[in-house]
């Protein structure tokens, strides 16, 4: 094949066809997602502290999951009696999500005072047996009074 003839191939412009086919398939994957892919990919990204490429499972999940989310959110104010709902409606109705971060926070801190609870009585069953000998333990366990 001659350079001219090279040259031609590569301008030719692809069949209105197979463009429409690539487009079309893009749109058919973002129809069946709540929200534009675009638009949740830059929340996404804008979150992300270092540089990440994300796959498009990554990218369809957290559309499918706000979408999720948001039913939720609508069935929980469709409960409401009022015609109009208002912005208390909504908040009342997205508190669950909103409290997520401060739940976690409430577990770690009662998982530290359990565990500092935990330590206390391994320490005081530390001195518990140091203070009986293991003959008067075994003993006092299965001789028990009889009434």
């Amino acid at each position: 094949m001659t350079e001219d003839q090279s040259q031609n191939v590569q301008e030719q412009p692809l069949p209105q066809s197979e463009i429409e086919d690539a487009e079309g398939s893009e749109d058919e994957d973002s129809e069946h997602l709540p929200f534009p892919n675009a638009r949740v990919v830059k929340i996404i990204k804008g979150n992300l502290k270092a540089e990440h490429q994300l796959k498009k499972e990554v990218k369809e999940g957290a559309n499918v999951l706000l979408g999720t989310i948001l039913a939720d959110i609508s069935d929980t104010m469709d409960k409401e009696p009022y015609f109009t709902l208002s912005i208390e409606h909504f908040n009342s109705a997205a508190r669950k999500y909103r409290e997520i971060a401060l739940n976690q926070k409430r577990i770690k801190r009662i998982q530290k005072v359990l565990e500092k609870q935990r330590a206390e009585l391994d320490e005081i069953i530390a001195e518990i047996e140091l203070e009986v000998p293991p003959e008067q333990a075994t003993a006092t366990t299965t001789s028990a009074p009889t009434n």
